[in-house]
């Protein structure tokens, strides 16, 4: 029996998601009220979803959202998400390098944001979305259109630059040279942190497993930061 030909993704498509994701950024993280930006957040990504879904014709599978794949996503992502936690435990107990979680914007939150960001903001206002739009949708698409090493590389440097308004906003106040080097050094950070993210998407075959990954890192390193105002 013959299989029915996947469409073909062209340039013009990929720029047209990659603009829409731009914009998504400002929106969500800029431009709606802090109240607002999950909700908004979890719109954007639904209508992203739709478009892939109805206007590509990316299969749930492709979108690292098959049921059918969700249990390795889960072991591989369990797996990933204690070796994290792991390393943070160790990190936040040594002297010597508990003073990098350390963050005046933590230390200044009230009990219920900081309980807020580790349950509630992070998993779905930065996890969730990213995860996603990056590793679910982009690279759908970028997989149709070019090899899978493409798709890595191209789809990883892209949540680097993703991070350039954190970046900056993290250097506000600081040297050029500083805010140079700070902006670097994320973009760098975060493009190796996409690569891991994708090889757990596409290992697995689920979203599940860099889901996981993801909040572990973020969620985690929040809490041991509040851990690290405490000792």
């Amino acid at each position: 029996m013959a299989t029915t030909p996947k469409p073909t993704v062209s340039t013009r498509m990929v720029v047209g998601l990659v603009a829409a994701m731009a914009v998504s950024d400002i929106v969500g993280n800029v431009l709606a009220p802090e109240a607002a930006r999950v909700p908004v957040k979890l719109g954007i990504l639904v209508a992203l979803l739709v478009w892939a879904r109805s206007s590509v014709g990316l299969s749930w599978d492709e979108l690292g959202l098959a049921r059918e794949h969700l249990a390795a996503g889960l072991r591989l992502g369990g797996v990933a998400a204690a070796t994290v936690a792991a390393v943070i435990a160790v990190l936040v107990v040594d002297p010597t390098t508990r003073s990098a979680f350390e963050s005046s914007d933590i230390a200044n939150a009230s009990t219920t944001r900081q309980v807020l960001m580790v349950l509630v903001v992070i998993p779905l206002g930065t996890v969730l979305f990213e995860e996603t739009i990056f590793r679910g949708v982009l690279l759908g698409v970028l997989l149709r259109a070019s090899t899978q090493r493409t798709a890595v590389i191209v789809s990883s440097v892209l949540f680097g630059f993703w991070h350039v308004l954190p970046a900056l906003s993290d250097a506000s106040g600081k040297s050029g040279a500083t805010t140079v080097g700070v902006v670097v050094g994320t973009v760098g950070i975060t493009t190796a942190a996409g690569v891991l993210f994708a090889w757990l998407r596409l290992r697995s075959q689920s979203l599940a497993a860099p889901v996981l990954a993801h909040i572990a890192t973020n969620s985690l390193a929040y809490i041991g930061a509040v851990i690290a105002l405490h000792r």
